[in-house]
C-alpha cells in the first residue's frame, strides 16, 4: 500500500518534539535551572515560550495522530488497533486537562483548597502519561525491528522520567493571594523546584533521553517511509528497508 500521509505525519512530530525541547531546555535554562513559580510573568522567557509553542505543538500533534488514523484504517492488523488508540489517548488527555483539570484548578484557587489544587495537578501530571504513550503506539505498528527497540526504552524513560518530575514537586505546592487584572483577589500556586537537585536531575536527564530516542525513531521512520514513497512513485515499492 501507498502511505502518502504518514511521511508527512511523522514530520509533524518531529517538529512537534524539538518544539517540545525547545521549551524545556529555553526554560530551564533562562530559570538557572531552578523553577519558583513567584519569578514568573508573562514576559518571562518560558512564558513566552509555553504560549508561543505550545498550542502549535498540539495542533501538529493532533493532525499526526490523525493523518496516521485516517490512512491506517486501510492497512487494518496491529497498525490499525495501535493508531486507534493513539487518538483515544489523544481525545483523553484533552477531556482530562480541560474537563477535569482546569475546573478543579478554578475551585481550588478561587476558594482557596490546597488539596483541590493538588488533586488538579495530580490530573494533569497523570493525563501526561498518554502524551508520552502515544509516539510509542502511533508507530510502532509500522515500526522497523531497529526503530522498535528506540521506541520501547524511549517510552519507558519518557513516562517514568516526565511523569515523576511533574509529580513530586505537587506536595510541596502551596498557595498565595494574589489580585487578578488589579481587582479580583485569587490564589495563586507557588512552587519552587531545584532541577539541578537529586532526584530532579536525574529524571530530567531521563526525559531527555527518552525524548532523543523517541526523535530518533522518528526520523528514521520518516526516511524509511520517504524512500518508500518514492521508490513505489517509480514503480520499486521499499516499504520494508
Amino acid at each position: 500500500m501507498e502511505l502518502k500521509l504518514t511521511p508527512m505525519a511523522l514530520l509533524f512530530m518531529i517538529i512537534c518534539m524539538l518544539l517540545g525541547f525547545t521549551i524545556a531546555i529555553g526554560s530551564l535554562i533562562s530559570m538557572g535551572g531552578e523553577l519558583r513559580t513567584e519569578a514568573l510573568s508573562s514576559l518571562s522567557i518560558p512564558t513566552i515560550l509555553v504560549s508561543i509553542l505550545d498550542p502549535l505543538a498540539i495542533v501538529l500533534e493532533f493532525a499526526a495522530v490523525i493523518m496516521i488514523f485516517v490512512e491506517a484504517r486501510k492497512m487494518g492488523g496491529v497498525h490499525r488497533k495501535l493508531t486507534s488508540l493513539s487518538l483515544c489517548f489523544l481525545i483523553a488527555w484533552l477531556v482530562l486537562n480541560f474537563g477535569v483539570f482546569i475546573p478543579i484548578s478554578l475551585m481550588g484557587l478561587t476558594s482557596g483548597s490546597l488539596s483541590l489544587v493538588r488533586i488538579a495537578l495530580a490530573v494533569k501530571s497523570s493525563a501526561a502519561i498518554l502524551q508520552y504513550i502515544i509516539p510509542l503506539t502511533l508507530i510502532y505498528g509500522l515500526a522497523s525491528v531497529r526503530e522498535k527497540k528506540l521506541l520501547l526504552p524511549a517510552a519507558a524513560l519518557t513516562t517514568t522520567g516526565n511523569f515523576l518530575l511533574t509529580l513530586l514537586p505537587i506536595w510541596s505546592v502551596r498557595l498565595t493571594l494574589t489580585r487578578l487584572a488589579g481587582m479580583m483577589l485569587i490564589y495563586r500556586p507557588v512552587i519552587e523546584v531545584n532541577y539541578l537537585s537529586q532526584p530532579y536531575l536525574t529524571l530530567l536527564l531521563m526525559g531527555y533521553i527518552g525524548g532523543i530516542l523517541y526523535m530518533t525513531a522518528y526520523i528514521s521512520a520518516y526516511f524509511r517511509l520517504r524512500r518508500g514513497l518514492i521508490s513505489h512513485q517509480k514503480g520499486r515499492p521499499t516499504w520494508d528497508v
